[in-house]
């Protein structure tokens, strides 16, 4: 045994010295295990032979010695001497092979998927039987899917400048992201079940959900009890229930009635939008149970521009965009976009075309006006003004360094570029699809038929010719085919994640488009004016009446709307000139201005900065284009441009729905008072927010179709409740009896003067419902007996009625009456 020991372990000294001597028989002795196969175990190397397969390896319990043996055969012959364990070794030895055996099954089955793949990772835990009466179960399982993303590093500079002081010429930090997306579903026995899902990247904590379910048994008395994410449903056609609820909801049966309640808190808002009769689309707000009628006049404020859906390209598009436009209705551009790709955040879970990407702010911009980092030597300008890759060097620069997202960030930030201002780097981005868009090939800017968030990045690559001449901008999906998924693409940076007004992409977004709420708009019918509201005289004029210039000229023709007559000709007719794709999108609904800021810069070159100044402070609204939307929309000084007019569009069988974050199932189509099936008259895309109709005999028919939704609320200062409860007394399969109480509750903390239509409300509803149908033998007979008529099929007679009535009321009590004010004096 000691001779076997040094051989194994030792080396013989004079090894290094002796000269090799090639031999054509195997030197190496393989070692060969002894004593049993638990203590003493073999390598594990897939380069050493393995047990024979005929070996037989076999455990028995011995009951006299309590004890286990083992034993190693080749058929009938013992092939190593057999060996002997207690109890508690060999159930040590058994969980540990369990255990191992179940960490190599999760691990392989991870192999070469996401972690969101949906293996079992915890394995259950099972607890007292006495949960077993109570959550249907004595285990515990908790499945957690999602991923971690955690990018961590640290930049320090040096600044070796004699006029800094000492303590101050070394700067630098951490830098820190996260990102975490996970969904966990826990359960306790078959009853009691908790989901929870949570993505710091969400804007809003309603995208997070959570939600506490019990389910009970056929024969329970409680039938479900929800807690967390709610919703209501109503089957009374008379009142509408609530989908975007956090609160509790329980189902009870006693007998034959049902009871459901719920206790929670509304996170929604209701609309209804009305289209119909060959007229527009009108929307009305009725989270108070009111309906506005439907109309199609046009009234649109200064402030009411349609964000967040329009952008430029380039600047050098945006710096062309009304010299493009000198000569309507023909737009004289050369300019001819040939394709674009258009990345945004992935908020759907897309995994098939998603992508890594850097959005740089500078790409492609030639102006030094119109960049951002001018005396960077990182983005040193070329002197060409149009838009592409060699415009600057910025896209070889980029390019030319490291494409990994945690390493190109600390690159950047070292080239003196700001994360979240010059550059944004996306994980997971989605490509969008080319219906999602449209894109203005002669002017050079896209419009999304879905309106951005707030914190959402928006990049593009393209390709375009301008005069014959061939650009690109940013990397198409031709430019790397062999890069890693992992690694970044370039592309341009038309919005960043977070909004600033002072920014260059601030211009990008385009506020001279305005939407009509109206779809395939006909030019029979269809008029178009702008006023302005003057304090002084309380009217509603259609031009101004001071000004060297612009004194009793039509705001119209000022606005670059009034330059042609209704054959083409280049001669102004008082009416709005309705060019196609130039001055308004028929399709979508949208007025085209061709002027950048028709209400700001346009306005102001008209007046003399020199003699007219007090002029340019009352009619130039500046501050529309300078801050954002809501900020604008407080200087109610300025914000007295309006656009009115009336329309008759056709009813397209698309109906866009005015927000995002549709509540699923919230959506109700009626046609002429006949609720319709979702599925067989019509399908929603509740991420886009539309409305498709897929019956054209409906909208043929001439009815208004109404459409009621819920909403997320974004921005609500009042707290709503909602409570009540709905009976269902079920007499047999085909006869069951309903009532239905609602009540909602709004209120403010710490206000009491509400302005008119800002009350909040008290609401109650409350109705009922009878349904009964029967199968009639006696309606098939007296068919059947009808000439040429021969049938045997069952006949049935149904019959409903619904009766339901809002009593409403108001919260806010000052001295036992409801009060409302109209304004405040001082």
């Amino acid at each position: 045994m000691s001779n076997f020991l040094f051989q194994q372990d030792t080396t013989r000294q004079d090894s290094v010295q002796e000269e090799y001597v090639p031999s054509k028989t195997p030197t190496y002795r393989p070692s060969y295990r002894f004593g049993d196969p638990f203590s003493n175990r073999v390598s594990r190397s897939p380069l050493l032979l393995k047990d024979p397969s005929n070996l037989d390896f076999r455990v028995e319990y011995d009951t006299g010695g309590v004890s286990y043996s083992v034993y190693e055969n080749l058929s009938e012959v013992n092939f190593r001497p057999a060996t002997s364990m207690t109890f508690d070794e060999f159930d040590r030895y058994t969980t540990n092979q369990i255990n191992r055996q179940f960490w190599q099954e999760a691990s392989a089955g991870l192999d070469g998927e996401s972690a969101v793949s949906g293996r079992r990772l915890i394995p259950k835990l099972y607890i007292s039987p006495a949960f077993d009466r109570i959550f249907g179960g004595d285990y515990i399982d908790i499945q957690p899917t999602g991923f971690a993303n955690l990018d961590f590093g640290g930049l320090w500079q040096f600044v070796d400048n004699p006029q800094v002081p000492q303590n101050r010429r070394r700067n630098g930090g951490f830098n820190f992201n996260m990102q975490l997306s996970t969904n966990v579903v826990g359960k306790i026995g078959e009853k009691l079940a908790v989901t929870f899902n949570f993505d710091n990247n969400n804007t809003f904590d309603f995208q997070n959900n959570m939600k506490i379910e019990y389910t009970g048994f056929d024969e329970d008395i409680i039938k479900k009890i929800e807690v967390g994410n709610v919703s209501m449903s109503v089957q009374n056609s008379l009142m509408t229930g609530a989908q975007s609820l956090f609160g509790i909801k329980t189902q009870l049966q006693f007998g034959k009635l049902f009871v459901t309640g719920i206790a929670s808190r509304s996170q929604g808002r209701s609309e209804v939008i009305s289209v119909g009769g060959g007229q527009g689309v009108t929307n009305s707000t009725s989270n108070r149970g009111g309906q506005r009628d439907a109309a199609d006049n046009i009234n649109i404020p200064a402030s009411g521009y349609d964000e967040n859906k329009h952008f430029f390209l380039s600047q050098f598009f945006r710096d062309n965009y009304e010299q493009w436009h000198r000569n309507l209705p023909v737009i004289i551009s050369g300019l001819d976009i040939q394709r674009v790709d258009v990345y945004t955040m992935n908020r759907q879970n897309d995994t098939e075309t998603t992508r890594n990407f850097v959005g740089l702010m500078d790409l492609a911009e030639g102006d030094p006006k119109n960049v951002f980092q001018q005396n960077n030597p990182f983005i040193d300008l070329s002197g060409r003004l149009e838009a592409d890759n060699g415009t600057n060097t910025l896209f070889q620069n980029v390019r030319g360094g490291t494409l990994d997202p945690a390493n190109l960030k600390t690159d950047l930030e070292g080239r003196d570029l700001q994360d979240g201002t010059d550059f944004v780097i996306v994980n997971s981005a989605r490509k969008l699809d080319p219906s999602e868009y449209v894109v203005n090939k002669k002017l050079g800017y896209i419009s999304l038929l879905r309106r951005l968030q707030n914190d959402e990045v928006l990049a593009v690559a393209y390709s375009y010719s301008l005069n014959g001449q061939i650009f690109k901008v940013g990397e198409l999906i031709e430019d790397y085919p062999g890069r890693p998924g992992d690694q970044v693409i370039i592309l341009k940076m038309l919005r960043p994640n977070r909004i600033a007004t002072n920014l260059p992409t601030w211009d990008l977004m385009m506020k001279n488009i305005y939407n009509l709420r109206t779809t395939q708009i006909q030019q029979e019918g269809f008029s178009l004016r702008i006023h302005y509201k003057d304090d002084r005289t309380g009217q509603d004029n259609p031009s101004i009446h001071e000004g060297r210039i612009t004194k009793d000229v039509p705001l119209l023709q000022l606005m670059g709307l009034d330059s042609l007559n209704r054959n083409g000709d280049r001669q102004r007719d008082g009416n709005f000139d309705f060019v196609d794709g130039v001055t308004i999108d028929t399709r979508n609904g949208n007025i085209l201005f061709p002027v950048l800021e028709p209400f700001g810069s346009n306005m102001e070159r008209f007046f003399d900065p020199q003699t007219e100044a007090e002029l340019i402070n009352r009619y130039v609204y500046d501050t529309l284009y300078r801050t954002t939307r809501i900020n604008a929309e407080q200087v109610s000084a300025q914000n007295k441009y309006v656009i009115l007019g009336s329309s008759q569009g056709t009813v397209s069988n698309i109906i866009p729905l005015n927000g995002f974050n549709i509540s699923q199932g919230s959506v109700i189509v009626m046609a002429g008072g006949t609720i319709l099936t979702e599925g067989l008259h019509y399908d929603v895309d509740y991420n886009l927010g539309q409305v498709r109709i897929r019956d054209d005999a409906i909208l043929n028919s001439g009815q208004q179709i109404t459409v009621s939704y819920e909403k997320a609320d974004l921005f609500n200062f009042q707290t709503r409740w909602l409570t009540g409860a709905h009976f269902d007394y079920r007499v047999n399969e085909n006869f069951n009896i309903g009532a239905t109480i609602l009540n909602l509750n709004e209120r403010q903390g710490g206000i009491t003067r509400f302005a008119i239509g800002d009350e909040p409300t008290r609401n109650t509803k409350y109705g009922m419902n009878i349904n009964w149908q029967e199968e009639s033998q006696l309606i098939t007979k007296i068919v059947d007996a009808l000439p040429l008529i021969s049938t045997k099929e069952p006949s049935n007679i149904s019959f409903s009625g619904e009766i339901a009535q809002l009593v409403p009321g108001t919260s806010n009590i000052v001295q036992g009456t409801g009060t409302s004010y109209i304004d405040d004096f001082e």
